[in-house]
């Protein structure tokens, strides 16, 4: 017990110095709380002092904002908004104007694109207030571009060509008495790009995939073909398939025996697949001499081997 007493015993000097140190931890704490008391705030002042704010029309901009104003047309005077395109309007009908002119009118992009494909997909405006329903066209526009509209009507074809047959590149289209369309007739194996495009519904796109196509076939044998080109609407098919014939058709041969396989994968009736069996075939077997020796082969359906047998030759 005594030994344990012993370990709490202090010297004169430690008594001292532990005294100090309470004092000095006191005053640490006590110290501040004091002097913050001494000489307090005016409140009353600092609200009412003058703050040095810099006007607003003063403050420099920086050179980046300033060249991305000149870059992208912005007005200074709305520096969060975007200025006004200057537009090139001139008289156009909705219903068969382009991409092109569209954006040379000063639409945006992305309503210009919404339009042209509604339009392409057969969509029609019958009158001018229709193009407010193309999605996000913006009303500011539409007010500057009112005024050139101009939608073609069976009237305006009959003033401008009376008792005749002759068409331009705007009035190719002409009305009958029971409000449906006739055309100047294209040859589906001849017609350019731009004969597919005088079609009603029919735009760059889907021309350029039309002609993609019968160059993959080796021609059309018959004209509901250009209906299997992929995209092109059935409402849209039959909308134009009276205007569509064939002359003679001249189709470009299918050497079974002598194509390599990319030239048979590539073939719209054909594919990888059938290509890799018909190839493999011949590994096999040797030439083909016969249809009746492409019958046999699974991988070829038989609704795409009847429509194959015109393009092939041995």
């Amino acid at each position: 017990m005594k030994n344990f007493l012993d370990f709490f015993y202090y010297t004169k000097t430690e008594r001292k110095a532990c005294v100090l140190l309470l004092i000095l931890c006191i005053a640490a704490f006590v110290l501040p709380e004091w002097l913050a008391f001494s000489k307090p705030y005016d409140l009353t002042i600092l609200a009412n002092a003058p703050r040095p704010v810099q006007a607003k029309a003063d403050w420099p901009k920086p050179q980046r904002w300033n060249n991305y104003q000149k870059k992208y047309k912005y007005n200074t005077s709305h520096p969060t908004k975007e200025a006004k395109i200057v537009a090139s309007f001139s008289l156009f009908d909705p219903n068969t104007v382009s991409l092109e002119e569209l954006l040379k009118m000063g639409l945006n992009k992305r309503s210009a694109s919404i339009w042209v494909k509604y339009t392409s997909k057969g969509g029609h405006f019958k009158k001018a207030e229709d193009v407010l329903k193309i999605y996000g066209l913006p009303e500011d526009w539409y007010q500057q571009a009112k005024p050139y509209l101009q939608i073609q009507t069976k009237s305006d074809l009959e003033a401008d060509a009376p008792g005749k047959a002759s068409y331009s590149s705007f009035e190719y289209k002409k009305f009958t008495k029971k409000g449906a369309q006739a055309c100047v007739p294209i040859d589906v194996n001849t017609a350019d790009t731009a004969a597919w495009q005088s079609l009603r519904g029919i735009g760059k796109v889907l021309a350029n995939r039309i002609i993609k196509f019968r160059d993959k076939l080796g021609g059309f044998y018959q004209v509901d073909q250009v209906k299997e080109t992929f995209g092109l609407a059935d409402s849209v098919y039959q909308k134009i398939r009276p205007c569509l014939q064939l002359n003679a058709p001249t189709l470009k041969p299918l050497l079974i025996n002598q194509a390599s396989f990319n030239e048979l994968a590539s073939h719209p009736y054909l594919g990888f697949k059938a290509a890799k069996a018909i190839m493999n075939w011949k590994d096999q077997h040797g030439p083909f001499g016969k249809m009746e020796d492409l019958e046999g082969l699974v991988a070829l359906e038989a609704g795409k081997l009847e429509k194959l047998k015109p393009y092939v030759q041995f």
